[in-house]
């Protein structure tokens, strides 16, 4: 940072009440200073300057436009590592109303399962917490004061046109080692070991007899040699869940920093290798997209070992994305042939057609980001978003004449023009089966760093 841009900083003061209005009129002030210094005030203001910088976005001067989407990108990014806070202040009410005031609060869509199940206006809860808690530790203290219950796996079960994580009747969750890492939840699932003893068959060795290995029974075959190869396999299964309002996928190998049994014995592997596995089961409903990672941390085992892992410290780079919220909505009753488009995307309607002599509609289109909105990860390619068919699970949305989302799949896709074809499935219980309106979600990303440490896990 510049001594100038210092100045400038010290200058317009670092109150959190600075006026984002007023800071917006100086992104196209004639000196550098003063742009550079309005875009660093503003981008500490965070959430709060986001109105004012979509606003701005639409002004004139190319300096204010280029600057504030730019700057809409870094501080939405920047949110999806931040947890999102609960506020339980809550008497006697009923279960149903604390749901969806929590709902309401956080933005992630909470449902209880059975949703007409008649002890949820019946039963009430009292919780009070005496400041904001992160997301996970609020919803667990939710569900202990209510009695629910929630599954990780059940992401994306439907409730209208956003996906949802569902609450169940039941008290007390299992107890599972978890730690908490902003908007991120890391689980220990398992820990496994095993030995093994494989055979190959070697060279023949006439007139030498069988060669005998210790512990071994031979068979009886003169004249063959076997060479027995001994491993050990030592692991932690672990899962990395993101709040139900973020996509995430492994970016990196995971790192294993330290770990070490209650003798002071080190368990890190000379040369970890690390696995992961995309969760299928998203908040956006997607096939390749997921709140949860799968990995395992490759880990060595003493000959004497102790009887825990006294400490196991590990980090994990991953990328997270989250629709934003503002979509561009097509219609699609004579869209065919015309071209849409927002600050972030332009997509072109090729062709709606029904699909043989099926009720199944197929949607040809292509896709085209714009100038800078992508919400690639700084540093990205500018079609960053486009370079994978999976980022239209998560940023396309289908809807029938009432509202109701109707599911489809991807039926081709042309990366070089970003050209794809959807087919949409009719509604079989509600809804007439035809689709009716296109919603196009820009995405929020971010790429982050998981640092998490677990104590006084017991050694296989």
């Amino acid at each position: 940072m510049t001594c100038s841009t210092l100045v400038m900083i010290v200058v317009l003061g670092q109150s959190p009440d600075a006026d984002p209005r007023a800071l917006i009129s100086l992104l196209g002030a004639p000196r550098y200073a003063q742009r550079e210094g309005a875009a660093v005030q503003l981008q500490q203001l965070g959430r709060r300057a986001l109105p004012a910088l979509r606003i701005a976005r639409e002004m004139k001067d190319p300096e204010v436009r280029t600057r504030a989407a730019a700057l809409i990108n870094r501080i939405e990014g920047s949110l999806l590592t931040q947890p999102t806070m609960v506020s339980l202040d809550f008497e006697n009410r009923p279960l149903s109303e604390v749901v969806k005031a929590v709902s309401e609060q956080t933005g992630i869509a909470l449902v209880l399962i059975p949703d007409n199940a008649p002890q949820w206006n019946s039963r009430k809860v009292t919780v009070h917490e005496s400041t904001p808690l992160p997301f996970w530790k609020g919803l667990d203290r939710l569900c202990e004061a209510a009695r629910l219950q929630y599954n990780f796996g059940m992401y994306g079960m439907p409730q209208g046109r956003q996906s949802a994580l569902p609450l169940f009747d039941g008290g007390g969750r299992p107890a599972i080692p978890t730690v908490d890492s902003g908007p991120f939840r890391v689980c220990v699932q398992s820990l496994h070991f095993q030995r093994d003893v494989t055979f190959q068959m070697g060279s023949p060795r006439f007139g030498q007899g069988v060669v005998q290995i210790p512990g071994v029974e031979q068979p009886g075959s003169v004249g063959q040699r076997f060479n027995p190869a001994r491993s050990e396999t030592f692991y932690a299964q672990l899962q990395i869940i993101g709040e139900p309002r973020l996509s995430v996928s492994q970016s990196g190998p995971l790192k294993v920093i330290e770990a070490v049994d209650d003798k002071g014995q080190s368990l890190v592997a000379a040369t970890a290798r690390t696995t992961g596995m995309q969760r299928t089961a998203g908040y956006f409903g997607a096939v390749n997209a997921g709140s949860a990672v799968l990995v395992q941390a490759t880990l060595i085992r003493p000959d004497q070992p102790g009887r825990t892992i006294r400490k196991l410290r590990a980090t994990l780079p991953i990328s997270v994305a989250t629709r934003k919220p503002s979509p561009l909505t097509i219609k699609l009753e004579g869209a065919a042939g015309k071209t849409f488009r927002n600050d972030d995307v332009a997509v072109t309607i090729a062709d709606i057609h029904p699909l043989g002599n099926t009720r199944q509609t197929t949607i040809d289109m292509s896709v085209r980001t714009l100038g800078g909105a992508t919400g690639a990860p700084a540093g990205g390619p500018p079609d960053f978003a486009m370079q994978r068919p999976d980022s239209f699970q998560q940023t396309i949305e289908v809807t029938d004449g009432q509202g109701h989302s109707m599911p489809w799949y991807q039926t081709s896709f042309d990366m070089e023009g970003a050209r794809i074809s959807l087919t949409v499935q009719p509604q079989t219980l509600e809804g007439n089966g035809v689709p009716a309106e296109l919603r196009f979600y820009g995405l929020a990303r971010a790429a982050t760093e998981i640092e998490f440490e677990f104590n006084d896990l017991p050694l296989p």
